[in-house]
């Protein structure tokens, strides 16, 4: 997450997919995340698909929506492919987010190499 993304205002992004919360919909979720590589879908109209930033306040989602939007095709696609592969496990993963920020001006995300749930996402980076 953007560098304002460690304080606890954006907690609800690592809550957002686990299956366990109530309101988690999983086919709504497979939908948005479909084709993960699919490089002419945007990563702001699939986060908006998933409802990502959904009544959250302007001053929390239009900063993170703004970083999404600058973040390079193979970042999104990347992320977009780890979101699909916890979603369509079966059993469902929780998804959570590590934020490491770095002096690079682009993003890179991978996953962290731990067989047991939950799912982690690290992501590496600096919010212009």
């Amino acid at each position: 997450m953007a560098p304002h993304a460690t304080d606890s205002s954006v907690d609800f992004v690592n809550d957002f997919f686990d299956p366990q919360r109530k309101g988690y919909d999983r086919e709504r979720y497979l939908r948005a995340l479909r084709d993960p590589d699919d490089t002419t879908r945007p990563l702001t109209d699939r986060i908006d698909e998933l409802g990502l930033l959904d009544g959250q306040p302007e001053e929390i989602s239009q900063p993170l929506r703004d970083w999404f939007a600058l973040w390079p095709r193979t970042s999104a696609v990347e992320v977009v492919r780890l979101l699909f592969e916890a979603v369509s496990s079966e059993p469902p993963r929780r998804v959570l987010f590590v934020y490491c920020q770095t002096e690079e001006p682009t993003v890179e995300v991978g996953r962290a190499d731990f067989p047991e749930d939950p799912f982690v996402v690290i992501i590496r980076g600096v919010h212009p």
